[in-house]
């Protein structure tokens, strides 16, 4: 099913050629629809401003279980969505973020990188496999190590937004049926992950 009305009317007031913080409102509506603030999830939205050199997304959004982290999205513009260089620093951000938690409490954590409104889905097991696979770059050729076709789910289109949904219920249902408060700490390190390695510069431009 399709996104609801007001929840699609805040994308679709986001200007033409925008910058990311653009989107903040939007996502915020959006996962709190899907994470509403009755339940025991929480959505920590983190933005910093567009001037900084940052070690991460200029914006993401962290889902938590109390206080375990179950999905991570991180946003840039739309328009990094043509610049390989700038899908291979989000690739790369999203796997380091993924390696930051360690303690999910349910099988599979689950993350994004949004440029704008498509999503790229990734995936962390327990054992650490990240899907999609890693490529590795090739010194002695070009190679395309984040190619754009895995920003194939447009959340504005039915079938992305089934896309989106569908994993936000596995999220939801797996959570219910397999953590207890027991197993939930009321204190966790993970809350903000931190990539490890070189800064990466996300300006505007």
């Amino acid at each position: 099913m399709p996104l609801p009305a007001p929840v699609r009317r805040q994308f679709e007031l986001i200007p033409r050629k925008p910058s990311a913080d653009r989107f903040n409102g939007a996502y915020n509506k959006l996962f709190g629809y899907f994470f509403p603030p009755d339940t025991r999830f929480t959505v920590v939205p983190l933005w910093s401003p567009k001037s900084c050199v940052l070690p991460r997304f200029i914006n993401m959004f962290v889902v938590t279980l109390e206080t375990k982290i179950v999905f991570m999205l991180g946003v840039m513009r739309p328009r990094h969505l043509s610049s390989a260089c700038k899908r291979e620093v989000a690739d790369r951000q999203m796997r380091e973020l993924l390696a930051e938690v360690f303690d999910c409490p349910i099988p599979t954590l689950y993350a994004a990188s949004a440029m704008g409104t498509k999503l790229c889905f990734f995936r962390k097991d327990r054992d650490g496999l990240v899907t999609p696979p890693f490529i590795c770059s090739d010194t002695a050729a070009e190679v395309d190590v984040a190619p754009k076709e895995r920003w194939d789910c447009n959340i504005l289109e039915d079938d992305g937004a089934q896309r989106l949904q569908a994993v936000v219920e596995e999220i939801k249902q797996t959570c219910a049926s397999e953590v207890s408060d027991a197993s939930l700490s009321l204190h966790s390190n993970n809350l903000i992950p931190q990539p490890t390695g070189p800064p990466y510069r996300l300006t505007e431009s």
